[in-house]
């Protein structure tokens, strides 16, 4: 059974990201969507009757909230799509994975506006802390991208990397496996491979694996990723950018401020983001 986890704080961009959620569940022919409201804590005494009045009285907002949501979504999914939602307080990354293993997750959708510092602080933070933290391919969704069916898929991959090729055909291939479907990728340079060499079985290794999904191959620099990879996406009219991150140390995640927060505030399309496996 594949299952959408659509996280929401029921602000603009998070109800356009689960509008567009709806859109890819039926395109994955998903069984399941969940909408996920994580509770603000309230910071009083425990124990005070007030504050269990007001814990409960925010749960039922947020349920009642929820459903009207669902109910939205109610005529862009297929019909066949359940529908299910819940609120739930404590920390929103230990949450989403404990969602994950509970519902046998397989993509966690969120929102990202980048209209103003103010917002990429509110809604941004959130985004950017369950990207470290969550155990499954995490789809943001720009505010002002468009609600259309994928038809162009790019993503940067490391030709002479089988993992990078396996994560695209495990994570995409439902999707990939549509005829109408292109596949996009672009990579650095590979000249003058010595024939015999590990490099080339590899490089060999990753076109056969992809070779089932026809896809284009582009040359980029790397000099400047961030703006080559947009502006690549722009040209080609992308309506999905994969971007594949090795796992990182937790040191490494203190600091993720690099390219995937670059890529995710300026991207216009939608942006997958994938941890690649050790």
């Amino acid at each position: 059974m594949k299952t959408l986890l659509v996280l929401t704080d029921f602000s603009q961009a998070a109800t356009h990201a689960a509008k567009y959620a709806a859109l890819f569940a039926k395109q994955l022919n998903a069984e399941r969507i969940l909408l996920f409201n994580k509770l603000q804590v309230i910071t009083t005494i425990p124990s005070s009757p007030l504050v269990l009045t007001k814990t409960l009285t925010a749960k039922d907002e947020a349920l009642n909230n929820l459903k009207q949501l669902a109910n939205e979504l109610k005529f862009l999914k297929a019909t066949n799509t359940e529908l299910m939602y819940m609120a739930k307080e404590g920390h929103l990354d230990d949450l989403t994975n404990e969602l994950i293993g509970k519902y046998q997750v397989d993509f966690v959708v969120m929102g990202l506006t980048g209209k103003s510092k103010l917002e990429q602080t509110l809604i941004g933070s959130n985004t950017l802390q369950v990207a470290k933290t969550v155990s499954k391919p995490l789809l943001i969704v720009p505010e002002l991208s468009k609600l259309t069916p994928i038809s162009k898929i790019a993503t940067v991959l490391d030709l002479l990397d089988l993992k990078q090729a396996n994560v695209v055909n495990n994570v995409l291939k439902t999707l990939l496996d549509e005829k109408d479907i292109e596949l996009h990728v672009m990579s650095q340079e590979h000249d003058n491979i010595p024939p015999d060499s590990l490099h080339n079985h590899n490089f060999q290794a990753v076109k056969e694996k992809l070779s089932i999904y026809k896809p284009s191959y582009y040359t980029i620099s790397g000099i400047d990723f961030v703006f080559e990879v947009l502006s690549f996406t722009k040209e080609h009219r992308i309506s999905l950018l994969v971007h594949i991150e090795k796992k990182r140390n937790f040191f490494e995640n203190l600091f993720m401020t690099d390219v995937t927060e670059k890529i995710a505030y300026i991207s216009h399309i939608p942006l997958l983001l994938v941890k690649q496996p050790h």
